[in-house]
Protein backbone atom coordinates (compact mmCIF):
# COMPACT_ATOMS: atom_id res chain seq x y z
CA UNK A 1 0.00 0.00 0.00
CA UNK A 2 1.88 3.24 -0.95
CA UNK A 3 2.30 6.26 1.41
CA UNK A 4 -0.21 8.64 1.81
CA UNK A 5 1.30 12.09 1.26
CA UNK A 6 0.30 15.20 3.28
CA UNK A 7 -2.48 17.56 1.06
CA UNK A 8 -1.11 20.70 2.64
CA UNK A 9 2.43 19.76 0.39
CA UNK A 10 0.75 20.08 -3.00
CA UNK A 11 -1.53 23.21 -2.04
CA UNK A 12 -0.40 26.38 -3.90
CA UNK A 13 1.65 29.30 -2.37
CA UNK A 14 -0.92 32.75 -2.00
CA UNK A 15 0.64 35.92 -2.87
CA UNK A 16 0.73 36.66 0.54
CA UNK A 17 2.80 33.95 1.96
CA UNK A 18 5.33 34.53 -1.35
CA UNK A 19 5.54 38.08 -0.24
CA UNK A 20 6.50 37.04 3.21
CA UNK A 21 9.30 34.60 2.19
CA UNK A 22 10.61 36.90 -0.18
CA UNK A 23 10.83 39.58 2.62
CA UNK A 24 11.99 37.30 5.66
CA UNK A 25 14.41 36.17 3.16
CA UNK A 26 16.26 39.61 2.43
CA UNK A 27 15.85 40.38 6.08
CA UNK A 28 18.38 37.24 6.40
CA UNK A 29 16.02 35.08 7.87
CA UNK A 30 17.04 31.29 7.20
CA UNK A 31 14.67 28.83 5.01
CA UNK A 32 14.42 26.49 7.77
CA UNK A 33 12.89 29.25 9.59
CA UNK A 34 10.81 31.22 7.53
CA UNK A 35 9.49 27.71 7.15
CA UNK A 36 8.88 26.92 10.93
CA UNK A 37 7.26 30.74 10.88
CA UNK A 38 5.08 30.35 7.99
CA UNK A 39 4.07 26.55 8.16
CA UNK A 40 5.78 25.03 5.65
CA UNK A 41 8.61 23.13 4.49
CA UNK A 42 12.12 24.41 4.33
CA UNK A 43 11.92 23.34 0.47
CA UNK A 44 8.81 25.11 -0.28
CA UNK A 45 10.22 28.08 0.66
CA UNK A 46 13.82 27.38 -0.70
CA UNK A 47 11.34 26.98 -4.22
CA UNK A 48 10.07 30.38 -3.84
CA UNK A 49 13.08 32.52 -3.27
CA UNK A 50 15.19 30.36 -6.70
CA UNK A 51 11.86 31.33 -8.57
CA UNK A 52 12.04 35.15 -7.44
CA UNK A 53 15.91 35.40 -7.98
CA UNK A 54 15.53 33.91 -11.46
CA UNK A 55 12.90 36.14 -12.67
CA UNK A 56 14.59 39.42 -11.33
CA UNK A 57 18.02 38.22 -12.54
CA UNK A 58 17.54 36.29 -15.58
CA UNK A 59 20.68 34.25 -16.83
CA UNK A 60 22.09 35.39 -20.05
CA UNK A 61 24.34 33.15 -22.71
CA UNK A 62 27.77 33.36 -22.98
CA UNK A 63 27.27 35.30 -26.33
CA UNK A 64 24.94 37.37 -24.74
CA UNK A 65 27.57 38.40 -22.20
CA UNK A 66 30.50 38.38 -24.72
CA UNK A 67 28.28 40.74 -26.55
CA UNK A 68 27.60 43.28 -23.95
CA UNK A 69 30.96 43.37 -22.77
CA UNK A 70 32.35 44.46 -26.18
CA UNK A 71 29.75 47.20 -26.34
CA UNK A 72 31.04 48.81 -23.51
CA UNK A 73 34.63 48.59 -24.52
CA UNK A 74 35.75 45.54 -22.36
CA UNK A 75 37.44 42.61 -24.55
CA UNK A 76 39.09 39.50 -23.67
CA UNK A 77 42.43 38.82 -24.06
CA UNK A 78 45.73 36.57 -23.38
CA UNK A 79 48.14 38.56 -21.10
CA UNK A 80 52.13 38.46 -22.78
CA UNK A 81 53.94 35.72 -21.87
CA UNK A 82 57.16 38.14 -22.87
CA UNK A 83 57.51 41.07 -24.40
CA UNK A 84 58.02 41.14 -27.92
CA UNK A 85 61.15 41.95 -29.68
CA UNK A 86 61.74 45.09 -31.94
CA UNK A 87 64.34 43.90 -35.01
CA UNK A 88 66.64 46.33 -33.23
CA UNK A 89 66.61 44.53 -30.18
CA UNK A 90 67.30 41.31 -32.03
CA UNK A 91 70.37 42.78 -33.76
CA UNK A 92 71.49 43.64 -29.98
CA UNK A 93 71.25 40.20 -28.59
CA UNK A 94 73.16 39.02 -32.04
CA UNK A 95 75.94 41.23 -31.25
CA UNK A 96 76.37 40.34 -27.48
CA UNK A 97 75.95 37.01 -28.32
CA UNK A 98 79.18 37.65 -30.59
CA UNK A 99 81.30 39.28 -28.59
CA UNK A 100 80.84 36.77 -26.06
CA UNK A 101 82.02 33.98 -28.72
CA UNK A 102 85.58 35.84 -29.42
CA UNK A 103 85.85 36.36 -25.72
CA UNK A 104 86.38 32.63 -25.44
Amino acid sequence: MPLRRNRRQYEQLTDFDRGSIIGLREAGWSNRRIGRHLGQSDMVVARCWQQWIRRRHPVSSRETIRRRLTEVGLRSRRPLRRLPLTPHHRQCRLDFADVGQLGV
